[in-house]
């Protein structure tokens, strides 16, 4: 991990980054599973729900100090890919922003199928 990497306050996942943690998991589940999955843990981890796009499948949620913007990709009907970019609101990020996304990652595999990481190059 450089310097640049740990105090940046923004990370993003994307199908082929660089960092392993940090590429697209994909889920055996339809969209409103994936939805209601990533409700849940917003209510449990005090996140506000600010705005849910079905047509764009996108959810965007504010925490304390932070936001976080998911998105869905629907492969197949029952196949999604979900990203996440989260943006800390402070100068530096100190590696929070991964680290949340890897707890984020955690969770939904907690709670949906798990298929794969970066299927769909």
């Amino acid at each position: 991990m450089s310097l640049k990497t740990f105090l940046s306050n923004t990370a993003e996942t994307r199908e082929l980054h660089q960092e392993p943690g940090l590429r697209t998991n994909y889920y055996r589940n339809n969209f409103n599973q994936v939805l209601e999955a990533i409700q849940a843990i917003a209510q449990e981890e005090q996140l506000e729900i600010k705005s849910i796009n079905k047509i764009h499948k996108e959810i965007y949620m504010l925490g304390n100090g932070y936001d976080i913007i998911v998105t869905i990709s629907e492969i197949t009907p029952v196949e999604l890919g979900v990203d996440f970019k989260v943006n800390w609101f402070s100068g530096f990020g100190f590696n929070k922003p991964k680290k949340r996304v890897i707890a984020l990652y955690a969770e939904l595999k907690e709670r949906l199928r798990f298929k794969g990481v970066s299927l769909h190059p």
